[in-house]
Parts: C-alpha cells; structure tokens; sequence
C-alpha cells in the first residue's frame, strides 16, 4: 500500500477528499511542469509509518488535471492543504517541512 496517493481528476478530488470523513488529509498541489516535490516525501513517509494508529493520510494533486484546483495554477511552490471532513483546515505555502511537520501533529491533536 502506497503512503501517497495522487489525485488527477475532480471526481478522484471530490470522492478522496471532499467525501472522506474523518481523516486528516495532507494534499500537496502541484503544477504538471514540475511533479510532486521529492525533498518532502521521506518526512510524509516517516510521519505516515510512525503515526500508523492516527486518521491521517497523504495526497498530491496536480492542478493543471483537476478543474476544482485550477485557481491555483501559478501559485504552487508547492502549496500544502490540510483538510478533514471535506473542510479546509490550514495552508502551508513552500516546502518548510518544520512548519509541515508541526501542523500535521498539532492538527491530529486538535480534530482528534
């Protein structure tokens, strides 16, 4: 089972994340030039494997692919969206994996 899972189209967007209830949900945007950032996967993986017993999973998205996430484009760097029970919690912009890491434990605290 992969740790990650790659949204590329509205109905994946609004079927994973819009319609999944009770999960903390990290989706990274991307642009379709420049693919998933490499630099913040092995935090995620770590995070994922060592909080295994917590409601959290990771997602990327691409924003040139899902029309819901076209408002974007431009804006990527990448952009972090954290959500739970189809509502936007928190945004991260840029890999700042410190600020990455400490919104996921804080956020897993509060909506648990």
């Amino acid at each position: 089972m992969s740790f990650q899972v790659d949204i590329k189209s509205d109905s994946a967007w609004n079927e994973e994340i819009l319609q999944t209830p009770g999960l903390l949900q990290v989706v990274e945007l991307y642009q379709e030039w420049s693919g998933p950032c490499k630099a913040v996967q092995s935090t995620f993986k770590r995070i994922y494997f060592e909080m295994s017993d917590s409601p959290l999973k990771f997602y990327t998205a691409c924003v040139n692919k899902v029309s819901s996430l076209a408002q974007y484009e431009g804006s990527c760097e990448p952009l972090f969206l954290f959500y739970k029970d189809g509502q936007e919690l928190q945004r991260v912009q840029g890999v700042k994996v410190p600020d990455l890491s400490r919104a996921i434990m804080q956020l897993l605290q509060e909506t648990a």
